[in-house]
């Protein structure tokens, strides 16, 4: 493959959903690191005030059944294909569903927790739904039908090749007869 083809796209991989690990990224001063600081300390006394108040937070959060925000996402140019990678803590790959066409790509997933605890005249019920979805564009042309995927503990792997740019046809002069 010509890597100094004019009709390659020459774009930036930019990601449509925030959270990801493409993002510019910079050290904070120390005035900003001191200023986050002081919130964060303020942040967690309050939310040690109010949790009598609101015990289901602290509650869902010792089960694990938090909701999942944005799924960091890294895609890499490895030449001849995309190689991504999405952590997916608690999901399985039953609960994911990708999405690729020419020209991006989709992952959602969806997870449902529903448990249930019954004593002598006591019952307690708990459901938990967590979803997120995100989706990416290549910067080139790629081809969804050899995309290949897997899940291991968690991390989406999928490899995606990149569509075969097929040589430009240069007009040939016919001879006249």
């Amino acid at each position: 493959m010509d890597r100094e083809n004019p009709e390659r796209k020459k774009t930036d991989v930019v990601p449509i959903t925030p959270g990801s690990s493409l993002s510019t990224w910079r050290m904070p001063s120390l005035f900003e690191r001191d200023i986050d600081t002081i919130f964060d300390d303020f942040r967690r006394s309050f939310d040690v005030m109010m949790r009598p108040y609101f015990p289901m937070e602290a509650r869902m959060q010792e089960l694990g059944m938090l909701p999942v925000r944005f799924a960091q996402l890294d895609l890499i140019d490895e030449g001849d294909h995309y190689v991504i990678h999405a952590e997916l803590p608690g999901f399985t790959k039953e609960n994911v569903d990708v999405q690729i066409n020419r020209d991006g790509m989709t992952i959602r997933a969806k997870k449902e927790t529903d448990k249930e605890e019954k004593r002598k005249n006591y019952l307690h019920r708990e459901r938990a739904y967590s979803a997120f979805e995100r989706s990416v564009a290549f910067p080139e042309e790629v081809d969804p039908a050899k995309a290949e995927g897997k899940m291991n503990n968690g991390i989406l792997e999928l490899r995606v090749p990149k569509k075969e740019l097929k040589p430009e046809i240069k007009p040939r002069k016919i001879e006249l007869k």
